[in-house]
């Protein structure tokens, strides 16, 4: 059964016009490419083509110019989407430097959340407030970083970091797989891993500032949330 999808022009419009103002990453896949590059729409001419900056890792500026088929992903509210689209050119002026692609005329619904979300300084606070994460950085040497969890459910986990936590910042990002990240509550700990699918700043409330780091979690925390 396929997904459902809508070429409601408004929204498609609201969606970019969303992205773009928050900042919020996209996920690029080219392809013929497993690995997904990530990127940020800087300019949506609406009903024509969006401005995306340049693509991480490196290599994926030269991939997108070979101008096979591209499938963008990326999440809003409770919901992944995808669409699809296909590279125009290169963008060379200021301020708008990186690529333009075509713009859709569909979004494409590919998985919704079901399951219930516990936030930070709600009613609804989550079990785990703080969480442990280490990375191997080689030479038998760990960096461990102590950090806030900002919301919970069964399916991943959300980690506050402050603008402060720049190393930690630029360590992780999308795709990037987290083996080792310890969920501490008052009377247990809970060993996770899984795969980074969100990093965007918050620019209201009292997190201002900070930054929401979403792990999707390879086990449900079926008997934790």
């Amino acid at each position: 059964m396929s997904s459902p999808a809508t070429r409601n022009w408004r929204k498609i419009r609201e969606a970019f016009e969303f992205l773009k103002n928050e900042r919020r990453p996209i996920r690029i896949r080219i392809e013929g490419e497993e690995t997904p590059f990530i990127s940020k729409i800087i300019k949506a001419e609406h009903g024509d083509a969006l401005f995306i900056e340049v693509l991480r890792p490196q290599k994926g500026n030269e991939l997108i110019q070979t101008k096979k088929p591209l499938t963008v992903g990326f999440s809003i509210g409770k919901c992944e989407y995808e669409v699809k689209a296909f590279f125009v050119r290169k963008s060379v002026i200021s301020p708008y430097f990186g690529h333009i692609i075509s713009y859709p005329g569909s979004i494409q619904i590919v998985n919704r959340r079901r399951h219930n979300r516990y936030e930070r300084d709600t009613l609804q606070a989550p079990l785990f407030l703080d969480a442990t994460l280490t990375f191997r950085t080689g030479q038998r040497r760990n960096k461990i970083y102590d950090l806030k969890v900002f919301d919970l459910s069964e399916q991943g986990v959300g980690i506050l970091a402050g603008e402060n936590m720049q190393e930690f910042l630029q360590a992780i990002d999308l795709g990037c797989r987290v083996e080792e990240l310890e969920l501490l509550a008052a009377w247990m700990t809970v060993k996770v891993a899984g795969t980074v699918k969100h990093k965007s700043r918050i620019r209201e409330g009292k997190y201002t500032g900070c930054y929401h780091v979403g792990v999707q979690l390879d086990e449900r925390l079926e008997h934790c949330v």
